[in-house]
């Protein structure tokens, strides 16, 4: 920190005489700032319109931020320290503040410690992704300066309550920041602004002066007042509508200030929104990038997302590293800012993706609990039925019972396809009743499609079954469009995933795979063309699953390689022994090892979160791949105790149980007229534990794959005990 001393005596003397603008942009190297807007969203922009932020967002680059950290809601201190180190951080409940009375001249502090940073560092290392507070500026030979005070009252509030957030985004590693403005200097008093104050424009605009005077600084600034109406705001739980557009229209003035300063040619300007509202559910919120390589009218994207639109808050610092001709540290694993040309109205579809994200994120839970609910009800109904069938001994009409059921079976295979071909509506704009309803006349249309095509019910689910495989497969091939937003797709707000496959789109796939393979086999027996038309199938449904171009699932590629061995030999006729399950095992590791190549291959930029771990584990070691093992280990026994699903699978496995072993004997009947049927049942059951055991989702993984296999399982028990035709297979 000492050798910095004479480059804090030259900003300290610059209170005195401060350099001209003109002066200012004659140095070796471009200035970088970070410009936050906590709580504000797209919406707000398009609502309030702030002239300097619509001048920005039609000079550089914007998009969305995804602003989750570690936790569900991303606190102020998450947020900031987030972008201060360069990957998800939560910040802890003592910080946003500094320790003690640090030396002071005019506006500035020097060498400012930051409150709760034990905190800080023991909730990164728990986390375990490896992520180090302070990254950036430890990173950075110039000083980096935090500038604002958000501090919910005047004098200082109680320890704890600080809102001078800025100091997390530019302390280092050590918990120190250089240079600081945010001390109580830069605000005033007002009754009538939220807590009674509110930040003094003009000692901002000195403090932000001084900062710009100097070649090459960083600085982190917030204008204060969208910190205290935003936090006003979610402690009563209403918008504070007017309050914050007084907010953001200071803190537009604040930019204006800014942006004024800045050669557009040298330096980098980073307008970001560090959390969402806190008086609302989670949001996205605003990126905006201006400075060399951000071409005006373009949009936002990175490594990390690999969609058009959309970063992450991890890539902030990132950014600025690659911008100041750095070596990002490794343990920054957020991806820097690109530029993407796009045409049309961008914060009109920025506004779209946000409220179109909310609103699957508030649905998606209760759907997904009612096609449980409803398979429960179905399989209960189905065995009462035809318990009571069996119990007169067929004298109860079948006709009727077995073509509803039969209805419903199919009707609960096609709801997972149906929801994802929804994702091509914009279900914020349909509202609840009408997007469930769509999702329903879907999954009825594929049912009476396949219902008026074929005449037997092996047929029909053979349809129902490769066609969800093959459409789930192009989707993939072809940008995973309706992942995004989707029932059983992912969220940019929750940020578990932007592209490729997600498990419940990985199960899908599993699921259909076995079960159109057992099919196709039973309709057509073990030849040998059908054999190796059934190990093409497996072979491009772990691509699709695996590849870095397409599904870009590792943990999918661990399951299916060993599930498919299996299922295949099953089918063929061969007994797997366990020597050959280790073998595919050791498949399956060559063909991760294969798509890596494939990814480290590609430039880094576009690589996927394989490359990435490789990249980290080559840099900081063996520790980083045994963090993530045990991350997504804890992650599967969260959900497990959690989700809807765990209370799905036992009902599903006892339904299943019921009726292949119903009446007595049903077994052995189903092993000898079903053979292929029966084998692919089985081998479903062993692809979903290798899914429950490779994937993050844990137990969700097995219920999605018995959303497929329960069905079958009443298809062939209608047939063998002559509810429905026989299909003449």
């Amino acid at each position: 920190m000492r050798l910095r001393a004479a480059i804090v005596v030259a900003f300290l003397a610059a209170l005195v005489v401060p350099a001209s603008t003109a002066e200012a942009q004659e140095g070796s190297c471009g200035r970088a700032v970070i410009f936050t807007l906590p709580g504000v969203t797209w919406r707000d922009i398009e609502t309030f319109r702030p002239p300097e932020l619509l001048r920005l967002t039609e000079a550089g680059a914007a998009g969305s931020i995804s602003v989750r950290t570690n936790a569900a809601r991303t606190t102020y201190a998450s947020g900031f320290a987030t972008i201060g180190a360069g990957a998800r951080v939560e910040g802890g409940a003592m910080s946003g503040g500094p320790i003690g009375r640090p030396r002071a001249q005019g506006p500035f502090e020097t060498d400012v410690r930051v409150a709760g940073m034990r905190e800080i560092e023991e909730l990164a290392e728990e986390a375990g992704y490896g992520a180090v507070p302070g990254a950036l500026a430890t990173a950075v030979d110039a000083p980096v300066i935090a500038i604002g005070n958000g501090d919910p009252g005047y004098p200082a509030p109680l320890p704890g309550r600080d809102g001078r957030f800025t100091l997390l985004a530019a302390m280092d590693d050590l918990g120190v920041v250089e240079l600081a403005a945010t001390g109580p200097s830069l605000l005033r008093d007002d009754p009538d602004a939220p807590f009674g104050v509110r930040t003094d424009q003009d000692a901002l605009a000195e403090a932000l002066d001084v900062a710009l005077a100097e070649d090459c600084a960083v600085i982190v600034a917030d204008q204060g007042d969208l910190l205290r109406t935003d936090l006003l705001a979610g402690m009563n739980d209403v918008p504070l509508t007017a309050q914050r557009g007084e907010a953001l229209a200071s803190a537009d003035e604040a930019l204006a200030h800014i942006s004024g300063q800045l050669d557009q040619s040298r330096d980098l300007l980073l307008v970001v929104s560090p959390t969402a509202p806190a008086w609302d559910v989670a949001h996205l919120g605003v990126a905006i990038a201006v400075g060399p390589g951000f071409e005006p009218g373009d949009t936002l994207r990175s490594a990390s997302t690999r969609r058009t639109g959309v970063v992450t808050l991890p890539g902030v610092a990132p950014t600025v590293i690659e911008f100041l001709g750095l070596d990002r540290p490794a343990s920054m694993n957020g991806r820097t800012f690109e530029s993407i040309p796009m045409d049309g109205d961008r914060i009109a579809t920025a506004v779209a993706l946000d409220e179109e994200s909310v609103f699957i994120d508030g649905v998606k839970n209760g759907i997904n609990a009612t096609f449980v609910i409803f398979q429960i009800a179905v399989y209960l109904l189905a065995l009462l039925l035809l318990s009571w069938r069996e119990r007169r001994k067929h004298e109860v009409a079948g006709a009727a019972l077995g073509r509803t059921l039969e209805a419903a079976g199919l009707g609960i295979v096609a709801f997972p396809i149906s929801t994802f071909l929804a994702g091509a509506l914009p279900a914020h704009d349909l509202g609840l009743p009408l997007y469930v309803g769509a999702i329903l006349a879907i999954d009825a249309a594929l049912v009476a499609g396949v219902w008026l095509v074929r005449q037997h019910a092996l047929d029909r689910l053979l349809m129902l079954s490769a066609g969800t495989l093959g459409l789930l497969s192009l989707d993939l091939m072809f940008g995973a469009r309706l992942q995004m937003n989707t029932v059983f797709g992912y969220s940019p707000i929750v940020a578990g995933r932007f592209s490729g496959a997600g498990n419940i789109a990985f199960s899908v796939l599993a699921g259909t795979a076995v079960l159109t393979a057992a099919l196709v086999v039973h309709r057509w027996g073990s030849t040998r063309r059908t054999l190796v038309t059934i190990a093409l199938l497996f072979l491009f449904v772990v691509i699709v699953d695996g590849a870095p171009q397409f599904g870009s699932d590792v943990g999918g590629v661990i399951a299916l390689v060993p599930g498919f061995t299996v299922t295949w030999m099953l089918l063929a006729g061969v007994r797997p022994s366990l020597r050959t399950i280790g073998l595919a095992i050791l498949g399956a590791v060559a063909a991760v090892g294969v798509f890596l190549m494939v990814d480290l291959a590609r430039p880094s930029g576009s690589r996927t979160h394989l490359g990435r771990l490789f990249d980290d584990v080559r840099s900081r070691g063996y520790g980083i791949l045994w963090d993530t093992i045990s991350r997504k280990a804890e992650a599967n026994l969260r959900v497990f105790r959690s989700s809807i699903y765990t209370l799905f699978v036992p009902p599903a496995l006892g339904a299943m149980a019921w009726l292949l072993r119903r009446p007595v004997g049903q077994w052995h009947e189903m092993a000898a007229r079903y053979p292929k049927l029966w084998q692919g049942m089985i081998a479903g059951l062993i692809v979903a534990v290798f899914g429950f055991a490779t994937n993050d989702s844990g137990i969700v993984i097995p219920a999605v794959i018995l959303s497929f296999l329960v069905p079958t399982a009443l298809l062939v028990h209608l047939l063998i005990g002559k509810v429905l035709p026989e299909d003449g297979a």
